[in-house]
């Protein structure tokens, strides 16, 4: 596959999908991607078989941009899941020219997890405070009563 049609692919996939600004925002960034490696000694075919199928590519573009078509955390996603631009997972444009994986944690999925420790933290102190309380308050009284007869006789 040319870029060129790898390029039209992508386009009609991400057609209705995406807001045009989103779409023409992505078929840049593939454009500019595929030309890079290319300027980097790969072939046209090679970098677009890396890249894996656009129909792929537009799903998790799709499934990762928010009503506005605005990219999760103005990234852009090359390859998709179980396809890889490198060696170390997706290919991620983070505006410094590094890639690394996006292993983010979807939103509700981390909201849950941090009510949860919440919760676990809040029982776990309660049930200190509710296991030491009967044992520390006859301890006290003894004390106070202790010191009051058998304290500091001067």
């Amino acid at each position: 596959m040319t870029r060129q049609e790898f390029l039209q692919e992508l386009r009609l996939a991400l057609q209705g999908q995406l807001s045009e600004t989103a779409i023409n925002e992505n078929i840049r960034y593939y454009d500019k991607y595929i030309m890079e490696e290319t300027r980097k000694g790969s072939s046209e075919h090679d970098v677009v078989s890396r890249l894996g199928s656009p129909r792929l590519i537009a799903k998790t573009l799709i499934d990762t941009t928010d009503p506005f078509g605005r990219a999760a955390g103005g990234r852009h996603y090359a390859g998709g899941y179980g396809q890889a631009s490198s060696e170390s997972g997706y290919h991620v444009d983070d505006s410094a020219g590094r890639e690394s994986r996006n292993l983010r944690l979807n939103s509700w999925l981390g909201k849950f997890l941090l009510i949860a420790v919440a919760i676990l933290i809040v029982v776990v102190v309660a049930n200190v405070i509710a296991f030491l309380l009967p044992i520390l308050v006859p301890v006290i009284v003894v004390f106070l009563i202790y010191s009051l007869f058998f304290g500091n006789k001067s």
